[in-house]
């Protein structure tokens, strides 16, 4: 019964998140056709979002490595506001458009003092629960991590957002706050390794992870460092790698070409995850680096992604992923 319930709960909130992006698009003039298809592939998938927190959603609220979980929060307010964002707004006079660097979480010893990662996290996520999520990134890489928090309006705004990033190919606020925070990493590794040899400058690099919606922002970011002259000819010292992402292209409106010099990619994705499911998964022949899927469902980044990647389920056949060989502090 409870689980019944909670379907129903999941797609009102879903309808009702609907409903409030489409009156205001209507609002604004006529839908692209683009936004229309992607709304009906969206649509097509509706059935899968019951599987959002896995075939046992409630397993999720009490396990270990699960963000839902309330030991991993400094106190049980926080706990139930960091649940409590991901459905409404809860700061609804405060309009949230920029990403905002949060301090590091740095829980190992740093044997990469050359690197910097920073951690993107996707839709409905507050601070607290993206600081659970960089704690389990610097449990298994055994690097600082420093959160760039994508700020949470809550279901229905969140929404709207990742479908003007998916469908207008207009870099949001969001995104032009995320690239300053990467340029300016990337600009200082211009500056240290300017006299060093190529040994040196190859051990200094930028490493983002993102999660869901965050996906859609750093396929924005990415696009804007291409087309940015101070920054094109540092790509090859910054990777990315995506968990669950949402975006429908990667790079975003990226005129394709042979001359195009694209960041190292890779993509994680669970086939049965309905973000992934109509963004990566569905878009994979619009999508710069390599894919790598696990059947299975489940869309939250450490119970459901995190802790079967440090297993290795996502390996496969063929060449390794390079994230999974940066475990433990590897380089």
């Amino acid at each position: 019964m409870v689980l019944t319930l909670g379907k129903s709960v999941a797609k009102l909130l879903w309808w009702n998140g609907l409903d409030k992006a489409l009156s205001i698009f209507d609002y604004r003039g006529p839908m692209p056709e683009q936004l229309v298809q992607n709304l009906l592939t969206d649509l097509e998938e509706l059935g899968s979002l019951a599987k959002v927190l896995g075939d046992n959603p409630l397993e999720s609220f009490g396990a270990d490595d699960s963000e839902l979980s309330k030991k991993y929060y400094p106190s049980r307010f926080r706990y139930y506001q960091a649940l409590l964002s991901f459905f409404v707004d809860i700061t609804p006079l405060r309009n949230n458009r920029k990403i905002k660097a949060l301090p590091t979480v740095n829980e190992t010893i740093d044997h990469t003092p050359d690197e910097k990662w920073f951690f993107l996290n996707g839709i409905g996520t507050n601070e607290d629960m993206a600081r659970v999520n960089a704690q389990m990134l610097n449990k298994i890489f055994k690097r600082p991590i420093t959160p760039l928090h994508n700020p949470t309006n809550g279901f229905a705004r969140d929404l709207i957002e990742v479908t003007k990033g998916r469908n207008f190919n207009t870099p949001t606020s969001i995104a032009r706050s995320a690239k300053i925070h990467i340029k300016c990493e990337l600009l200082k590794i211009a500056k240290k390794t300017a006299n060093a040899s190529e040994y040196e400058k190859k051990r200094h690099k930028v490493v983002v992870i993102a999660h869901s919606q965050g996906g859609i922002i750093i396929s924005n970011v990415v696009k804007m460092l291409i087309h940015d002259p101070r920054c094109n000819s540092l790509l090859e010292h910054l990777e990315i790698y995506t968990f669950a992402s949402a975006h429908d292209e990667y790079p975003s409106s990226l005129a394709k070409s042979q001359s195009t010099k694209v960041p190292f990619t890779e993509h994680f994705a669970n086939d049965r995850d309905y973000v992934a499911e109509v963004g990566v998964l569905k878009n994979v022949n619009k999508t710069s680096g390599k894919v790598y899927e696990k059947s299975g469902p489940g869309h939250l980044l450490n119970y459901h992604y995190l802790k079967d990647f440090d297993q290795g389920k996502y390996e496969g056949l063929g060449i390794g992923s390079r994230l999974y060989s940066l475990r433990n502090g590897n380089r």
